[in-house]
């Protein structure tokens, strides 16, 4: 067990993530396993999966990591329950997960602000473009420690500034 678990992590932590699943699943069929190392295991195959693009992998491992976790892995697994309802255009649904991720996970700040963009794509495939808008410069705004996070709301934002000038001409291109 314990051999298994390190070779998980190694493998991880080298980006080997193909040898980190397989080790990863290995350690999930233990009888009696602990309840951290069977956790362990989940996140880095829901975290390699994602990786590799095996998303459905991804889904059903973050599925089981958000039953378990608690703290930041909780808000983790919340971010991307609300992201793979978000690809399904479940756009609702994914904005009730980031609401929980923002009420009860605050404390995880990069994950509450990539949640909040992904809730501005919730709010434009439900045609608020407006409200799309509000959301990414609220974020701009308030989350300059995050650098990746402020680069994916000021990309989303142009996007949909320029799709929205090509049908109202109220909206301008100026950021």
């Amino acid at each position: 067990t314990f051999a298994q678990s390190n070779l998980m992590k190694a493998y991880y932590a080298k980006e080997n993530y193909e040898k980190a699943m397989t080790y990863a699943q290995k350690v999930l069929l233990i009888k009696d396993l602990e309840t951290r190392i069977k956790g362990d295991a989940n996140i880095i195959i829901a975290r390699s999966a994602f990786k590799t693009s095996d998303f459905n992998t991804a889904k059903k491992a973050y599925q089981a990591v958000e039953k378990t976790a608690l703290g930041k892995l909780k808000a983790e697994a919340l971010y991307y329950n609300a992201y793979f309802k978000t690809q399904e255009k479940q756009y609702k649904a994914s904005n009730k997960v980031i609401q929980n991720l923002a009420s009860n996970y605050a404390a995880y700040k990069e994950f509450g602000a990539k949640g909040l963009i992904l809730m501005s794509q919730n709010f434009y495939g439900l045609k608020d473009a407006y409200q799309a808008t509000y959301i990414l410069e609220s974020v701009l705004k308030n989350f300059t420690d995050y650098p990746k996070v402020i680069k994916d709301a000021k990309t989303l934002l142009t996007t949909i500034k320029a799709n929205e000038s090509k049908t109202n001409t109220s909206v301008k291109q100026d950021n």
